[in-house]
């Protein structure tokens, strides 16, 4: 079927054309093999390919139906493309629905690792039966694997739409990751690590060993402290989830119906000085890049937050029609999810400082582990979470803490954040770096 999918995309549009709608599709194609080990044992040993294809149809006046479908065949396109206009007559029409006209793309290549694509499943499972017992001999105290994983795959996109555009994409990733703990006497604690990069050569087995055990390790002495302010240095991993909650407050469909604290904020101060944030989608380092979203707009790089001051949202076609402005190519789809809403790829802050540097304090709470963040209120921006990780006195960690809880606002973080570190890492639609955000409140004992 892939050989002349755009002949079969070409015939569905003509479909969607002939009864007076616009419209577009998005393919996505991921052949993947998996294998995974838990307390010695192989639990997963996979290889396959996935499809879906998600279909996006406009009326006339303005009218929207979606539908999807996992079955990558003419006969199954066309079938969801028929279910999406009989079901186009019963939504509200608005006008500010459309497609995309922007023909001219970047085709990406330099996303692509033949050596990636043509592991064996059987060098897949070495990978991850390697990274079980590598963990195990580690240290005495590491007593059982939760999980150990290793993956690669391979994956295409076709978008095509009645404009007559039509774009394609080829990548590759390979990740790692494991789970584990580790137990002393009455005490026990869990350990976690991943990476993901475009190729397996990037993926490091014995980094991700270290940084979980130590993790493991550390959380055995770890207790609560006592409440109060603290200054706060996030783990990449932290500061990972930290951007990614500002997602949903900078999409400009949520500001758009009054869902976020950045609403009317536009040209605005929002955040410290040093604060820039930025969308990223060609990063060539990054283990995703995306030249065009999955509505056909070209992506770039732009800023979002410039100097603490509030630059753009995130648009799609539709809320950048709503704000009389251009999409800015934040409109992205996924295998499990083919039909797109507003997100990002490689979302990250600007680095200002060393890793060392900042760690270098008096004191500070370096918070590994967040629970509940992704529940914060886009609105108020009001949160309440769960924190564990090390405490640090003069560049050095002292001690570990636990089950403390911290609670304020993403405008305080955003105000009160003044260092980012260079170390990231990437979770494909955010990159996280060790990140200080002062005085911040936590509650303990």
């Amino acid at each position: 079927m892939m050989n002349n999918i755009q002949q079969i995309l070409e015939k569905a549009l003509l479909l969607i054309k002939n009864n007076d709608c616009k419209g577009q599709i998005n393919v996505f194609s991921v052949e993947n093999k998996n294998a995974s080990f838990s307390s010695g044992k192989l639990e997963q040993l996979s290889e396959g390919e996935q499809g879906s294809v998600g279909i996006k149809i406009i009326s006339k006046e303005g009218k929207i139906a979606t539908s999807t479908t996992n079955i990558l065949s003419e006969k199954g396109i066309n079938q969801a493309v028929e279910k999406a206009i009989q079901m186009v007559k019963y939504t509200q029409p608005d006008e500010a629905h459309d497609v995309s006209d922007e023909e001219e793309f970047t085709y990406i290549d330099w996303a692509f690792d033949v050596d990636t694509k043509n592991m064996s499943l059987n060098e897949v499972m070495e990978l991850a039966q390697n990274l079980e017992q590598k963990a195990k001999k580690s240290d005495p105290r590491i007593k059982f694997v939760r999980g150990a994983s290793y993956e690669t795959s391979l994956t295409r996109i076709y978008f095509a739409n009645t404009n007559g555009l039509y774009k394609n994409a080829l990548f590759t990733n390979a990740g790692a990751s494991i789970s584990l703990a580790a137990i002393d006497d009455q005490n026990s604690a869990m350990g976690f690590d991943f990476e993901v990069a475009q190729s397996a050569r990037l993926i490091e087995i014995d980094r991700i060993v270290r940084n979980s055990v130590d993790l493991a390790i550390s959380g055995l002495s770890a207790e609560v402290l006592r409440s109060g302010r603290y200054d706060i240095i996030l783990s990449p991993v932290a500061a990972g989830m930290l951007i990614s909650t500002l997602t949903t407050p900078l999409s400009g469909e949520n500001v758009y119906k009054g869902k976020s604290f950045l609403k009317d904020r536009l040209g605005e101060k929002v955040a410290n000085n040093v604060v820039n944030l930025i969308h990223d989608p060609m990063n060539g380092s990054a283990p995703l890049i995306a030249s065009f979203d999955n509505e056909g707009t070209n992506t770039s790089r732009f800023n979002i937050i410039e100097n603490g001051v509030l630059k753009s949202y995130l648009h799609s076609i539709y809320s950048a029609n709503k704000f009389n402005t251009k999409p800015t190519g934040n409109s992205f789809a996924y295998i499990e999810s083919p039909n797109p809403s507003i997100g990002t790829i490689n979302m990250h802050l600007i680095s200002n400082k060393t890793r060392k540097e900042i760690i270098n304090v008096p004191k500070a709470l370096y918070v590994t582990n967040i629970m509940g963040l992704h529940t914060a209120d886009p609105i108020s921006g009001r949160f309440s979470v769960q924190i564990s990780g090390r405490v640090i006195e003069n560049g050095e960690f002292v001690g570990s803490f636990r089950g403390m809880t911290l609670a304020g606002t993403l405008q305080e973080l955003l105000n009160n954040l003044e260092s980012v570190g260079s170390d990231f890492k990437y979770f494909g639609n955010v990159a996280g770096s060790t990140t200080l955000i002062r005085n911040l409140s936590v509650g303990g004992k």
